[in-house]
């Protein structure tokens, strides 16, 4: 059953505050200590979250108004791996140029996140707010600041407590936002002359089929069900099937703890991890 917008904002809401009371212990040595998060420090992390806009830019599709903010690309020139680059830099910029602010400004920015979420009114979930890619309703701005505050916190958290999980109400949200991460995960490859179906059947904390289809056009998310079947399946659990694709765990890896177990095609299940650039 899908949850409801006040129900992911609640879910949202206990992250940050689970997040805040975290920060106000953390040593600042830990900064400089690499995160999960491929080429960032615990400190960029940070900095990252610090240096989004996300909440003017929900305020402003609540306004009416799904145009680029002053300094922002028009949908049109959108490009997926500039648009990252873009992101990397304002990171280390933040982390470099807050400095001993950099802690109470990601404090503030989920402070405002929350606010403004909390002020939606019901008929406003679907109203339209400007994003690169193209143009997202509010339900889906809130799905992926949820998923992209709890996905940033394993980055920290993961590096300093070798025993931190995902809470089961975060795992949901980054569930809910999986389709994002699998159109940057595979891109067109012509090489592809059939779709490939590869399911991941997840048990808890939401019980789920998850498709994920690679074409020559790139990869994308489906329900799975008895009318389509898989060329592969791999089986585990939700949080499992989060890291992977938002690629903080190899398939590999996650094979070889007995994290995930592989019924079908072994030969596609080894071709989806070198095919994935990355969640």
């Amino acid at each position: 059953m899908t949850e409801s917008p006040e129900t992911r904002v609640q879910a949202l809401h206990e992250e940050a505050e689970r997040f805040k009371a975290y920060l106000s212990q953390i040593p600042a040595a830990a900064l400089k200590k690499p995160s999960a998060c491929a080429g960032w420090t615990i400190g960029d992390v940070m900095g990252h979250l610090s240096s989004q806009a996300f909440a003017e830019r929900v305020k402003q599709g609540l306004r009416g108004n799904s145009e680029p903010p002053p300094g922002a690309p028009p949908v049109s020139e959108h490009d997926e791996d500039k648009f990252a680059l873009a992101i990397f830099q304002r990171s280390l910029d933040a982390n470099k140029n807050l400095g001993d602010q950099l802690i109470p400004t990601l404090v503030e920015r989920l402070n405002e996140v929350i606010q403004t979420f909390q002020e939606v009114g019901p008929d406003q979930w679907d109203a339209l707010c400007y994003w690169p890619p193209g143009p997202e309703p509010v339900r889906t701005m809130l799905d992926m600041r949820l998923a992209e505050l709890a996905m940033h916190v394993w980055d920290i958290r993961s590096r300093l407590d070798d025993d931190y999980h995902l809470a089961d109400a975060s795992v949901a949200g980054l569930m809910a936002a999986t389709d994002r991460a699998v159109r940057r995960a595979f891109r067109p490859d012509t090489s592809v002359t059939k779709p490939i179906r590869h399911r991941f059947s997840i048990s808890q904390p939401v019980a789920a089929n998850a498709d994920i289809v690679i074409s020559a056009e790139g990869g994308r998310l489906e329900t799975g069900d008895d009318s389509s079947p898989a060329d592969v399946t791999f089986s585990g659990d939700g949080e499992t099937y989060v890291l992977v694709m938002y690629g903080r765990l190899t398939l590999a890896d996650a094979i070889a703890e007995g994290r995930v177990n592989v019924s079908g095609d072994q030969q596609l299940a080894a071709e989806f991890g070198r095919r994935f650039q990355g969640g």
